[in-house]
């Protein structure tokens, strides 16, 4: 049966014709298992089998050290079962007693009614269609994007792009990549590597002025960059992404 996401899936290809690694990066689930593999605490707790006090999350996620999304993703059905919507429980059925009304369900998602059968089917037809014009706003089936509730096991976050995460990670992966360098490389220049800002780049050709007007603004977007990615790696301990 087929599960469905909120947000896009990674796709894959087939196995005889695999697509590239850009239709896995358009997933927010590939990014997620990314910032999962920069998680020191959980590194350590896959080193360890996943024992300690992360083997609740490592149950769930396993080993993410090997660096193949797909068979990461795959592995008995790892990725639908933790980020695909549940939705077989709620179906259109008859109710013959109280104890079938779940004290989950909310007006914005169940419309309860009274059918009297002693009307006419013509009706009771017109009315539920009346009733259903006015309560059933979405297309398809599909709740509207606003009022969309996961109940996925691991939930995503809305606040969030692709391009920003992707960027976030490529300024921390880059900047891992000289911590410790002895002289400490700056910020800016952790940004200039990667022409985090085009128009901040430094230059021969300008007044010193200038370059250190550029310096201040590209050290000061990296420094946005690594916080994000700080609390990013954090939360995904937390079963939460993004945490931003």
């Amino acid at each position: 049966m087929p599960r469905r996401f909120l947000a896009p899936y990674p796709i894959f290809g087939t196995k005889n014709k695999r697509l590239p690694l850009g239709y896995q990066k358009r997933s927010p689930y590939y990014w997620w298992w990314q910032f999962l593999r920069r998680n020191a605490e959980y590194l350590e707790c896959c080193e360890r089998g996943g024992k300690g006090k992360h083997a609740a999350l490592y149950n769930d996620f396993g080993d993410v050290r090997d660096d193949d999304f797909h068979k990461w993703w795959t592995k008995d059905q790892r990725g639908p079962n933790l980020f695909a919507e549940n939705y077989g429980a709620m179906k259109l059925t008859e109710l013959e007693e109280k104890s079938q009304w779940q004290d989950d369900w909310s007006s914005d998602e169940v419309m309860i009614l009274a059918v009297p059968l002693s009307s006419s089917k013509r009706y009771l037809q017109s009315r539920f269609a009346r009733l259903l014009k006015e309560r059933h706003t979405s297309s398809r089936g599909r709740p509207t994007k606003g009022s969309i509730k996961s109940n996925a096991k691991y939930k995503i976050a809305r606040n969030y792009t692709i391009q920003n995460l992707e960027k976030t990670l490529d300024v921390y992966d880059e900047y891992m990549k000289h911590k410790g360098n002895k002289p400490k490389v700056p910020l800016w220049q952790i940004g200039e590597n990667l022409t985090l800002i085009p128009k901040a780049m430094t230059s021969p050709k300008n007044f010193p002025a200038m370059n250190a007007a550029k310096r201040n603004t590209m050290g000061s977007c990296v420094k946005r960059y690594l916080n994000s990615a700080d609390k990013i790696i954090a939360g995904v301990l937390k079963g939460s992404f993004p945490a931003i």
